[in-house]
């Protein structure tokens, strides 16, 4: 009997989570008719312009996408798999996350880690390869792009993509096992609360400590939203002990369950965690911890 798993076709996947639509390039006309030279970029699904060029930009699929990350990670055999893909801002970004086989600890914490790639419809960013980690206890997660080494420029040929893309994801698989280490620094590294409050005002740009004139200028929805943060922090020291990764762990609990994007489309959340709002105060505590613990990291 035959018990090889069969993978997923990129026409699967794409069918599977929304990424089954295609780009075209229209060109674009001014009131009079006359042409203009730049070419809009619609997603035919939606029949919505996403973003405008000039003739000479080449259009990529969302298959062709899948295609050359099933060829990226085909070296990697039964260690990467696809967990999910996804559609961002209506198209104009998509992304594919892998999931890397086995659990890692950190302390008494069981991570499950994963590796993301991000890639334009609109040329308006390069592909990027990041990594990301889910606490299994508490559901926490966090996403990371590092500069150096994991983003390709979109003028890049589909055959130079092919070529890169397998090591842009061996130097991800090395960074995910080097931000473990980086969280064992961290449990190994007590705070007091003074520094949760440094944390917090790091994030935030004011903590319970700003003083009277500070806090009072601030909306009951922005001192809400710092107690909640401090809510989580003391809910991460409970479970993590008062150390610099229940710290930093407080703040992607507040992050993941408690902040909630305004915009309403899909995948907000998602697009939230890598590339928006979430992602930055995520950073922002990130490298708060990094820093205060005495760590050196390369970017």
């Amino acid at each position: 009997m035959d018990t090889t798993i069969k993978q997923p076709t990129s026409s699967e996947i794409c069918q599977a989570n929304g990424l089954d639509f295609f780009i075209s390039k229209r060109g674009l006309y001014d009131c009079d008719g006359n042409v203009t030279g730049y070419y809009g970029l619609f997603n035919d699904k939606l029949n919505k312009c996403i973003h405008t060029v000039k003739d000479g930009y080449h259009v990529s699929q969302n298959a062709e996408v899948v295609d050359m990350v099933l060829a990226g990670i085909a070296p990697f055999g039964a260690n990467l798999s696809v967990q999910k893909a996804g559609v961002l801002n209506e198209g104009r970004k998509v992304f594919i996350q892998l999931a890397i086989e086995g659990m890692s600890k950190v302390a008494g914490d069981i991570i499950k880690r994963y590796i993301t790639v991000i890639d334009s419809n609109d040329g308006s960013t390069s592909l990027s390869v990041g990594i990301g980690d889910l606490t299994m206890s508490c559901q926490n997660q966090f996403w990371k792009f590092y500069k150096r080494g994991n983003r390709m420029r979109h003028s890049a040929s589909l055959e130079q993509k092919l070529k890169e893309l397998p090591r842009m994801i061996e130097v991800s698989l090395e960074q995910s096992l080097k931000q473990i280490e980086i969280y064992n620094h961290f449990a190994s590294t007590p705070v007091t609360r003074e520094l949760a409050h440094k944390m917090v005002n790091h994030v935030l740009g004011f903590d319970r400590t700003s003083g009277s004139i500070i806090l009072d200028e601030k909306s009951a929805r922005s001192i809400e939203k710092m107690n909640n943060l401090y809510s989580a922090i003391e809910t991460e020291f409970i479970g993590k002990g008062a150390n610099m990764w229940g710290l930093h762990s407080g703040v992607t609990r507040f992050t993941t369950h408690e902040v909630t994007p305004k915009a309403k489309r899909e995948n907000i959340k998602i697009e939230s965690q890598l590339v928006g709002g979430i992602y930055q105060m995520n950073q922002k505590s990130f490298d708060f911890a990094v820093r205060e613990s005495g760590i050196l990291v390369m970017e």
